[in-house]
């Protein structure tokens, strides 16, 4: 019920006018119904007393009416149909949309270096399809509610007795279906952890790189009997599901018929003692399935709003995730970075990723970080960048601690190509302009950062595709890591970060690509993360971390002088290059 209530105070304010309209809408479908049962009677009352010299008109009148009506309804329908999957719905799940892109937006950096965040996201914007689902159905059982007190009081109208009529047609309808809810609501806790490993296991035999993989491995059969297995306990569990329902409707049906004969016997009773008419019985005998009939979908209505809501919990997760930006403006000073005993440990990880780091970067300076793979380097990295708050420790950036700078203030001075960057399926020279959004585009300086980048690909950037999926030209690993220093060469911001920069490229292609980014970093401060080390020697300070640690710290010169852990990993990697 909690669920439901925010699920409404969420979406009605997204649109309150449309979705007024849209209730308004649909009330004649509520109202008129008591309409027809009024003009049944009168035409079954005097068709019963035909051929007292009365006109035609006076029989015909209330025929023309009920058709009317029906019309009337009928087209209220239609245009409440069509203005609720385009005028209301499709306006409500964008607003659900642009909630989900408004808080990723306000949230840190940090979530999004877990898979397990982006699994959220995704969970949230299929919830909010079911968010629109509850809103709809809440709009449907208001209108059944106020049809069921329309119909109830025309009905009570006739005879005070009645009232045992309306109440006799619900209980076992009533009865039912809550007894099914609750047997509903079982079935999803018992199947949710098997259709979960039944969706995942579907997922790796279609998805192009995890069964490339599978089928390279020969473990294609296993994961597909995994897959069988999943299907085989879901089955058994909504057989099983099935058979339970199966005699509960056996048991209600009994329930109904009972009810049933004796709102019959009722019925006849007050026509045959003439507390009703011969129109009057005729009205009751049709409204007996009417009101079945909506009690049957409000509950109907209100166990799918149960299911929907429950549905939707991934959505709040989501909206629940705390922000914990700060509200200051990052102005660079002297000192670019200050770290005081700061370990850092991943959301649900036990072991620190990086330990007492303690360092300083200054304006203009060159750092190099370097180390064996796990050993923190990216982590550093981005902690450095903004990306993350240190778990433990001090760390202020521009002269300031870094929880209460804003992070969009921190990334504005930064220009950065990291080892996973993305593949976009835009233009040539829209993949470069997305180093810099902010401003206007600009095709000279677009162009001038593709012939840095050696990316040669079109005298027209702007009108080249990229990516075949959209019927464009697919670009080999190295070209889109090119592509990655092309779009920070245009973005042209005082600080620089590099991860792994040329971890794509060809080894021969190499050396020209860093005199590209040497000339690059010219009066900027550079953080460079490579496990390359023949990149490092210009760098003003190189620290090799070992285990989450700084183990060394010093220029080429002093660490090699040394002879510590950087001058072994040094000779190890001349080694390799000499030996093969």
């Amino acid at each position: 019920m909690k669920n439901i209530i925010r699920i409404l105070r969420l979406v009605v304010p997204i649109s309150p006018l449309r979705m007024t309209l849209y209730l308004l809408l649909s009330l004649p479908g509520a109202v008129l119904p008591a309409v027809f049962l009024y003009l049944q009677r009168q035409i079954v009352d005097r068709a019963a007393g035909f051929g007292k010299g009365l006109p035609l008109s006076y029989y015909a009148g209330p025929v023309l009416l009920l058709i009317g009506t029906y019309m009337v309804r009928k087209m209220f329908e239609l245009v409440s149909r069509q203005y609720m999957e385009f005028g209301y719905f499709r306006y409500v799940f964008l607003g659900l949309d642009a909630k989900i892109h408004e808080k990723s937006a306000k949230l840190s950096l940090e979530y999004y270096d877990s898979a397990q965040y982006y699994q959220m996201v995704e969970k949230a914007k299929q919830a909010s399809m079911f968010l629109v689902f509850t809103a709809n159905l809440a709009v449907m059982s208001l209108v059944l509610i106020f049809n069921l007190i329309f119909v109830g009081g025309y009905l009570s109208s006739l005879h005070p007795l009645l009232i045992l009529f309306v109440v006799m047609v619900s209980v076992p309808v009533i009865l039912e279906k809550l007894k099914g809810a609750g047997y509903q609501s079982h079935l999803m806790q018992n199947l949710a952890q098997a259709e979960r490993r039944k969706n995942y296991a579907r997922g790796l035999l279609s998805t192009a790189g995890s069964k490339k993989e599978l089928a390279h491995h020969g473990a294609g059969r296993y994961m597909a009997e995994r897959y069988l297995a999943a299907c085989r306990e879901v089955d058994e569990r909504e057989g099983k599901h099935i058979r339970q329902m199966g005699g509960v409707g056996l048991f209600f049906a009994g329930i109904r018929s009972l009810f049933h004969g004796l709102s019959v016997f009722l019925m006849v009773w007050l026509l045959v003692t003439g507390r009703i008419t011969i129109g009057g019985f005729s009205v009751l005998l049709a409204s007996f399935a009417a009101l079945t009939s909506s009690f049957t979908q409000l509950f109907n209505h209100a166990g799918e709003i149960l299911q929907t809501s429950v549905m939707s919990a991934s959505f709040f997760e989501l909206m629940d995730l705390e922000v914990t930006d700060g509200r200051k403006k990052m102005e660079p000073g002297g000192e670019v970075a200050r770290l005081e005993h700061v370990s850092y440990r991943y959301p649900n990880g036990e072991a620190y990723a990086l330990k007492d780091i303690s360092l300083s970067i200054r304006k203009g300076e060159r750092i190099a970080i370097v180390g064996e793979n796990g050993a923190g380097k990216t982590t550093l990295a981005k902690l450095l960048s903004g990306f993350f708050l240190p778990t433990e420790g001090v760390m202020e950036l521009g002269g300031m601690e870094r929880s209460q700078l804003k992070e969009n203030s921190i990334f504005e001075q930064i220009s950065a190509v990291y080892q996973e960057f993305g593949h976009y399926k835009l233009t040539l020279a829209q993949n470069v302009y997305l180093g810099d959004t902010a401003k206007e585009m600009d095709h000279k300086k677009i162009s001038h950062a593709l012939e840095w980048a050696g990316i040669l690909l079109a005298n027209h950037p702007q009108e080249l595709l990229l990516g075949r999926e959209f019927g464009g030209t697919e670009l080999s690993g190295g070209q889109w890591q090119r592509l990655a220093l092309a779009r920070s060469y245009y973005r042209q911001r005082p600080i620089l970060f590099l991860d792994e920069p040329t971890a794509a490229i060809d080894p021969l292609e190499e050396m020209a690509i860093y005199q590209r980014l040497n000339d690059l970093a010219q009066n900027r401060t550079v953080v460079l993360v490579t496990h390359r080390l023949g990149a490092v020697r210009s760098a003003d300070k190189i620290l090799v971390l070992d285990h989450g640690s700084i183990a060394e710290a010093g220029s080429f010169e002093e660490l090699m002088e040394q002879r510590g852990y950087f001058y072994h990993i040094w000779n190890e990697q001349a080694k390799w290059y000499r030996e093969t």
